[in-house]
């Protein structure tokens, strides 16, 4: 079974680069158009490549385990939320060969294979820098910073120190086991 990613694009273009494929997944979803497999789900990923021109072999070839569940055009981008097995799939990738003029923006966690990722390092669109997955006091914690300062501010206050290590946090979790208190703490890695 895999570990499912939660996997948000945006993406910039021409309106009528972004039209097209919105089209194209407007199309699967709703179920006027036919998934391109038999057994295949109509939010699938594959469905939307190869109706905007991708090649068996780019589809077969590739990793596409996703899914996609929310897609909303915006007038500034087309934003897309998807379910991605392990992490981000090759979706942007064929993408952006099938129409090289968009731009692709992405982040991507998925905390069981600890990937924590984003292409985004001017912070156009996804400006989260850390994940604090907590659970702490009987209270359940999933917050975003944007800097390590904010962060830093938020678990001090969980931990009640006001300053910490890495080792701080992980002997806390030690210390805190019997409880089933956590507090992890995840950082974005920017990638291309």
């Amino acid at each position: 079974m895999a570990d499912w990613a939660s996997t948000s694009y945006a993406i910039e273009g021409s309106k009528s680069d972004l039209q097209k494929v919105f089209n194209a997944i407007d199309g699967f979803v709703k179920g006027n158009m036919k998934p391109v497999a038999e057994n295949a789900a109509k939010e699938w990923e594959g469905n939307v490549l190869t109706a905007l021109g991708a090649t068996e072999e780019q589809v077969e070839e590739c990793y596409l385990r996703g899914f996609i569940e929310e897609y909303e055009l915006d007038g500034e981008a087309l934003r897309i939320d998807a379910q991605e097995a392990w992490g981000a799939t090759d979706f942007r990738h064929i993408l952006g060969k099938l129409m090289p003029e968009l731009t692709i923006y992405y982040i991507v966690e998925e905390a069981g294979c600890d990937v924590f990722a984003t292409n985004d390092i001017d912070d156009r669109y996804f400006s989260e820098r850390y994940l604090v997955d907590a659970y702490v006091k009987n209270k359940d914690f999933y917050e975003y910073f944007d800097t390590e300062k904010q962060m830093k501010s938020f678990v001090s206050s969980l931990i009640e120190k006001e300053d910490f290590t890495e080792e701080d946090i992980e002997a806390w979790n030690e210390e805190h086991e019997d409880d089933d208190s956590y507090i992890y703490i995840h950082e974005f890695e920017y990638v291309e």
